[in-house]
Formats: C-alpha cells, structure tokens, sequence
C-alpha cells in the first residue's frame, strides 16, 4: 500500500467528523460542483471520491462513478451516495477503465497534492488523457498557496465538544523546500478516537501553478479555463485562493 493511501485509513474518519460536524459546510463549494457537472453532463468520474460528499451533486442520469483508494473512506459511504455514485477502490494512476470512455473526470478538494511524487503526478495526467474522449474535459483542484503559508508548532486549531462526541485537534505545520512538501503533524484525542490519542503526519507536496498547468499540457490536455476561486473569477498568482483548472483532451 503506498504510504499516502496508509495515511488516509487512519485519517479519513477523523477527516470525515471535521467535514460534517465541526467545520461548517461550503456552500459555494457544493453549488459550484454541482454548476460544473451540469455544464458537463456526460459519462463522469471523480478521482479521489473519499467519504461521498460530492455524491450528491454529480450522480444524474449518465454514468457517473468514484474512484477512491481508501478501504476507510469507503465505509463512510452512506447506502443513498452508493446508490447515486457507484464508488470503486483504485488509484488515479492506474484508472480501471478502456481508453476514450469517459466525458469528464474530476479531482477536485486538493486530491492531487496527495500524490507526491512528481512523476506520479504525470502519470494520473496521462491516464487521465487516455481515458477521456477526444475533448472530453479534466478538472482539478489545486492550492498554490501552500508554499507561502507560514510554519506553525503546536496550535490548537479546535476542541470540539457536543453531546457524547468530543475531538480536539493540535497541529505543527512545516515545509520541506529539498523534498518540495508541506507537513501537518496532527495530534487528535478526545471520545472520537478510539485509541484515546492519534498522531498522523500528513504531507502534501507542493505544486505551483506553473508545473501543474506543465504538466497538464505534457499529457496531452489543452486549457480551457483557469480561475481562481469558485466564483469563477480570473487566478491572479498573487491573491487567488486557488487554482481551478478545466481542460480537455486534443483530439486524435
């Protein structure tokens, strides 16, 4: 199991309670997904589907499927997102699908950070472009600012206590510029974790917007659109608080 999988079976529950009862939901989020996928109404698969949270949104009429490695994650599926979005367990690197079968893919929530390795990134690309229709269209989600974000030790980012279900979170945030990766040292405790106590490390590799719109091209992606945040306005490198990415494959 690679390690980046390992660490998402011990994290995605946790990662599942902050989604649904501590962090409040993204509306603009949800709304903008479920705009995307009705200007894309076609043949769809989600890389990186985690807990079924934008199943919702893009199940309609045309196939629609999740891709998720995460045995852990998968569980969290309820019986209504299974029945919506049929949910297999596979890799992005190595899509479980024929060639030109699909309209539109999408890794959206910053899914594709947690691929590490460069190369591993160019690979998903490339399967991404092998899977899709002549210009059929790829989304992605990423975050340029994790490479200006400021290292932290030992912050409480939150303890969260309501009626039998408590979870507080500490957190070290810091980078390393050589391996190109920005690390989260997470100490939970509280009655959600069944251990008592839980570390997990989680590193996301730093992508900036330059490599990641490189790295598209190489794989034999034209740019649609580029913007910067889910009101579709223009990225500006400077002051957008993320890079949204539609592009399609060049036709045969």
């Amino acid at each position: 199991m690679k390690p980046e999988v390992e660490i998402w079976e011990r994290y995605g529950p946790l990662f599942s309670i902050e989604e649904k009862l501590i962090f409040p939901p993204d509306h603009r989020e949800l709304q903008f997904y479920s705009e995307l996928r009705k200007r894309h109404p076609g043949s769809c698969m989600e890389i990186g589907a985690g807990d079924g949270r934008l199943a919702g949104v893009l199940g309609n009429d045309s196939l629609t499927i999740g891709l998720e490695p995460s045995a852990a994650m998968f569980k969290l599926w309820t019986p209504d997102d299974r029945e919506s979005v049929p949910c297999v367990r596979g890799l992005g690197q190595q899509l479980p699908l024929l060639e030109s079968s699909l309209d539109f893919i999408l890794f959206p929530y910053n899914g594709i950070h947690c691929i590490l390795d460069r190369d591993g990134r160019k690979t998903l690309l490339r399967e991404v472009a092998r899977v899709l229709h002549p210009r059929g269209k790829f989304f992605a989600e990423a975050c340029h600012r994790f490479d200006d974000r400021e290292d932290e030790e030992n912050i409480e980012r939150y303890h969260y206590r309501k009626e039998d279900v408590s979870l507080r979170l500490m957190e070290t945030v810091s980078h390393d510029r050589e391996k190109e990766i920005i690390s989260f040292d997470m100490k939970y405790s509280g009655s959600a974790v069944s251990e008592g106590t839980l570390s997990i490390v989680l590193e996301l590799a730093l992508i900036s917007a330059g490599e990641l719109l490189h790295d598209i091209r190489e794989a034999g992606l034209n740019i649609v659109s580029i913007w910067g945040d889910y009101d579709l306005s223009p990225w500006d490198k400077r002051y957008s608080p993320r890079l949204l990415v539609l592009a399609e494959r060049k036709e045969s």
